[in-house]
């Protein structure tokens, strides 16, 4: 599917590689989205897009914001990465070698009443955003038109991932936890 025809989403920035270091992406915000917004403890889906093609739809509500979300996959070659965040880095750093852009969307909801139910009662929450909700809306929406998942969501396509990447990633671990114990 491509991004021209999703009408809720606003482009947030683009990926770039790196000169050095171990991680291979740097993320650019665009400078005409706010660094506010950008910053903003507010749930969020966003969309991984190459060239026009929507590649990868994904939810996220991280206390520093689309930043804090992007900085996993930015740094997924450092620390202690599952494979989806290394894997999708190796994919992005693989596109933008060939030339495209990677370019990243964001779409929110506005927020809405809810009554949330604990072990022993119920209260009434003035303001939730369900960004699991809008993250199952925006795939279920992409399958309907597409019949099939995105590209890079490899959960939701019942798919592994790539056999070269994830061995790479199972090396990664292993001469991290090689280096660890020196």
């Amino acid at each position: 599917m491509k991004i021209s025809e999703v009408k809720t989403a606003k482009k947030v920035g683009y990926f770039v590689l790196r000169d050095r270091g171990p991680n291979l992406i740097k993320f650019k915000r665009d400078p005409n989205f706010p660094e506010a917004e950008f910053r903003a403890n507010v749930p969020i889906v966003y969309l991984f897009v190459v060239g026009d093609e929507i590649y990868k739809i994904g939810g996220s509500l991280d206390k520093r914001g689309l930043r804090g979300m992007l900085s996993f996959y930015e740094n997924a070659r450092t620390g202690s990465p599952g494979p989806p965040r290394f894997i999708i880095h190796e994919l992005i750093a693989k596109e933008l070698a060939e030339g495209k852009e990677v370019s990243v969307w964001v779409i929110t909801s506005p927020k809405a009443r809810a009554r949330i139910c604990g072990l022993f009662d119920c209260e009434e929450v003035v303001e939730v955003t369900p960004f699991k909700e809008m993250e199952r809306k925006c795939l279920e929406d992409y399958y309907t038109r597409e019949g099939k998942n995105p590209p890079w969501n490899f959960q939701e396509r019942r798919e592994r991932y790539p056999d070269q990447l994830y061995q790479k990633y199972l090396d990664y671990h292993r001469q991290r936890i090689k280096k660890n114990e020196e």
